[in-house]
C-alpha cells in the first residue's frame, strides 16, 4: 500500500482558482495546497481565512509555492522574503516548499533545498536535488496526463512509497496568464478519478504534515 499526497498548486494566483481549490478541500479531495504570496493574496483575505480553517479541520498541509524571477540574483534572500510574506499573511509557517514553473529553475534546486533544511521543512521531490532532506519519494504532475496514465502511475507505487500527485485546480480566468488556464477545469475530473483509483487499490492519503 502506497501513500499519496494530493496537492493543488497556485492558490493565490486567482480568486477563481482559489474558489475551486476551496471546494475541493470541502469535499476532502485534496491533502495539500501550495500558495503563491507575491501576487494577489493580500487582497484575498476571506479565501485565505477559509483555507486556514479547512487546513486546520482536515489536517491539510500548506506549502510555499516559490515564484522565481528569471533575473533573480540572490535566491536565498528571495526564499527568506517569500517565507516572511507567507508567515505575515497566513500567520503560520509553511509545511513545505516547492517551485512555480520548477522546470525552468533546476539550477536553483539545491540552494532552495538548503533553505528548507535551515527552516526544517520538507521540499517537493525534485530528482535533481542532491541535498538530503525530508521529501516525498516521487512526484507526478497529473494535470498534463490522461486518466489512464494517472491510473497506471498509481498501480506501480511500491509498498510504503510516498507519491505526491500535483493538480492545478480552477476554472478559466481571463484575467490570468497561465499555460494551464483552459485545462484547469479538467483537473477536478482527474482528481476525482485519482480518488477512485486510490480507493480501489487501497492506497493511503496523507499530507506533508505526516512525512517522516
Amino acid at each position: 500500500m502506497g501513500n499519496i499526497i494530493l496537492t493543488s498548486d497556485d492558490f493565490g494566483l486567482s480568486k477563481i482558482y482559489n474558489r475551486e481549490i476551496l471546494l475541493a478541500l470541502q469535499y476532502s479531495l485534496l491533502t495539500s495546497v501550495s500558495i503563491m504570496v507575491n501576487g494577489h493574496l493580500t487582497r484575498q483575505e476571506q479565501q485565505v481565512l477559509s483555507l486556514k480553517l479547512l487546513a486546520q479541520e482536515k489536517n491539510i498541509s500548506l506549502g510555499l509555492h516559490l515564484e522565481i524571477d528569471a533575473n533573480e540574483k540572490d535566491i536565498m534572500q528571495m526564499c527568506h522574503n517569500q517565507w516572511n510574506k507567507f508567515t505575515d499573511i497566513l500567520g503560520l509557517q509553511p509545511n513545505y516548499i516547492d517551485i512555480h514553473k520548477d522546470h525552468l529553475f533546476k539550477h536553483y534546486y539545491d540552494v532552495i533545498a538548503y533553505f528548507c533544511v535551515e527552516k526544517q521543512v520538507a521540499f517537493r521531490k525534485y530528482k535533481e536535488t542532491t541535498v538530503k532532506l525530508k521529501a516525498p519519494d516521487d512526484m507526478f504532475i497529473a494535470s498534463t496526463e490522461s486518466l489512464d496514465t494517472i491510473e497506471e502511475r498509481l498501480k506501480v507505487i511500491k509498498s510504503n512509497e510516498t507519491l505526491e500527485m500535483i493538480f492545478h485546480l480552477g476554472m478559466y480566468d481571463e484575467d490570468v496568464v497561465s499555460s494551464l488556464n483552459k485545462e484547469r477545469a479538467e483537473d477536478r475530473k482527474k482528481l476525482e478519478w485519482a480518488h477512485q483509483v486510490i480507493n480501489r487499490l487501497g492506497h493511503k492519503l496523507m499530507s506533508y504534515n505526516q512525512l517522516k
